[in-house]
């Protein structure tokens, strides 16, 4: 079944499997840190009197700086929202996915030819 030694090392898919739930926790996490900021944001908004913006560029209203910031966190989130739908949707078929028990045998052997040889001294 297998001719051919140059060929790649197959992973193992619940592995592969697991790594997909690690993004999963990682955008869940990076949501959870957005809406912190969103939340540090939006009392900014509601204190005008105590903001203010630099000169470097065109002028421009600290509240309205605070708004964009705001709403652009908001835009962050929901693109993350789509990328979590597509992780959830995604570990529906790579739960299916397994090596056979040939290309599992083939795989072992494959790591076991790229060890280095054991040397022994006396």
């Amino acid at each position: 079944m297998f001719k051919y030694r140059k060929e790649p090392v197959l992973p193992i898919p619940s592995e592969l499997y697991d790594e997909i739930g690690q993004l999963g926790d990682r955008v869940r996490g990076l949501r959870e840190d957005i809406a912190r900021i969103r939340g540090q944001y939006a009392l900014l908004v509601q204190s005008p009197t105590s903001l203010r913006v630099d000169d470097l560029g065109p002028p421009t209203d600290p509240r309205e700086a605070a708004i964009l910031t705001h709403q652009g966190l908001r835009v962050m989130d929901r693109d993350l929202e789509t990328v979590e739908k597509g992780i959830s949707w995604v570990r529906g078929p790579a739960s299916r996915i397994s090596l056979t028990g040939a290309a599992t045998d083939h795989r072992e052997q494959q790591i076991a030819a790229q060890r280095p040889p054991i040397e022994r001294t006396r």
